[in-house]
């Protein structure tokens, strides 16, 4: 099987981001692997990048919460704040984030909210994704759950058929507004929270979110243009178009309001990577950032190339003192390659919702694949969690027992019994 595990000292990473001379930065990156490019252009990027002055940058990104601005102009302000624009560079995202962080603590203080959680985990995919995929950040959440306390928050779609707010409500979670005593009895009883980000003050506009989805659909008609299936080059455009990044699939999922121990997050394009990390150095988190070649922001089972021993994974581990990048295909976990089909999302949340819960009830047959795309997401929040104890083997070998890991939560029936007993709980 095909793996690429790179492990490198956080100061190493942190050196990329600072002004040493560019042939120390070749160094470090010659330890990146399939991210080395990724990581060239960006420095490149960021070596032409002319910012203008904070208050410019907090006026303009105010302007995506201005009522009076239509889709259109909301389009043309995503554009202008993207991320390797040549004017937002990961400093600018980093003053982004700490100015967003600041808005949320206010808000919270103005509505009297005293969100004094428990010690606990969050997981936020961050959405984007070029090829739709059933939930799962969210399941994954609900099925490690006997073992992680994790606060998951989520939103209502922007690109896709629904998004983890639709999600948790169809399966009778009703309490995803904000509400302190629930979040913080959920966490101590069960392991498990949901919140929405619109109910904890994040720029959610209806009119902003359609611009968001023009953005991504301007993204997505470039990459279908270069497409060829008859070359089978679908992963290779994603991989090289240029994308006009939406700022707030950067800064919303990675603001880390509510301060987790670990925090783990997907991104649906390589670009994103190299500012998602600056976030996680700049505020000290720890967690992993997860990437499918496809254009997914999970890791995934599925591959439109079906050639065995592919990699099509690539994940990122910040620990304290290490940087760990990952490199592996389906086979590498233990999982069985199948189609993107077998994954994809049902446009239906009633139906998306059934198919889990007979997974999380142990069905195994008719949705394998499904229940396969999850197992590979859970293992890897119990990676993030640092809960798999073979602690002295390889980082891909570690997430191959997480997914057996999970795989025992839901065979066991834990992690359905555990859900089942806090929606009881919420009634």
């Amino acid at each position: 099987m095909y793996k690429f595990i790179s492990k490198i000292s956080k100061q190493d990473i942190q050196l990329l981001y600072s002004q040493i001379a560019a042939s120390k930065k070749r160094h470090i990156l010659s330890k990146f692997g399939t991210l080395e490019p990724v990581f060239q252009k960006f420095l490149e990027t960021e070596s032409k990048t002319e910012s203008i002055n904070n208050t410019d940058l907090i006026k303009t990104f105010d302007s995506c919460n201005d009522p009076s601005k239509n889709i259109a102009e909301l389009t043309e302000i995503l554009k202008n704040i993207a991320p390797g624009n040549g004017v937002i560079g990961f400093r600018q995202v980093n003053f982004f984030v700490d100015y967003l962080r600041q808005k949320i603590w206010q808000y919270l203080q103005e509505k009297g909210y005293k969100l004094n959680l428990i010690p606990h985990d969050h997981a936020f995919g961050s959405g984007g994704d070029f090829i739709k995929t059933m939930h799962a950040t969210t399941s994954a959440s609900i099925i490690v759950t006997p073992l992680v306390t994790i606060c998951k928050t989520g939103t209502t779609n922007v690109t896709s058929h629904h998004g983890s707010s639709q999600a948790m409500t169809e399966l009778g979670y009703n309490h995803i507004q904000v509400n302190p005593i629930y979040i913080r009895q959920s966490l101590e009883k069960y392991n498990f929270a949901f919140v929405s980000l619109a109910d904890l003050g994040f720029p959610y506009s209806d009119n902003l979110r359609e611009a968001r989805k023009h953005l991504w659909q301007q993204n997505l008609t470039e990459i279908n243009y270069k497409y060829n299936p008859a070359n089978n080059n679908w992963t290779e455009i994603l991989k090289n178009t240029d994308i006009a990044i939406d700022i707030f699939k950067i800064v919303s999922p990675n603001s880390q309001v509510l301060n987790p121990v670990h925090h783990s997050t997907g991104v649906c394009h390589l670009k994103m990577i190299p500012y998602v990390l600056a976030i996680y150095l700049h505020l000290g988190s720890k967690g992993i950032i997860s990437h499918c070649y496809d254009g997914i922001d999970e890791i995934s089972n599925a591959f439109v190339n079906q050639q065995q021993d592919i990699p099509n994974n690539i994940i990122i581990k910040i620990d304290d003192d290490s940087i760990t990048i990952a490199e592996f295909s389906p086979e590498d976990i233990g999982i069985e390659r199948v189609s993107i089909k077998e994954i994809a999302a049902e446009e239906d949340v009633k139906v998306e919702m059934k198919i889990f819960r007979e997974i999380l009830a142990g069905e195994k047959h008719c949705f394998q694949g499904k229940r396969d795309f999850l197992l590979a997401n859970a293992g890897l929040l119990l990676l993030a969690a640092n809960k798999v104890p073979n602690i002295h083997e390889d980082i891909v070998s570690q997430l191959k027992t997480g997914v057996q890991m999970a795989e025992y939560l839901i065979d066991s029936g834990k992690s359905e019994k555990n859900f089942y007993q806090l929606l009881l709980a919420l009634q």
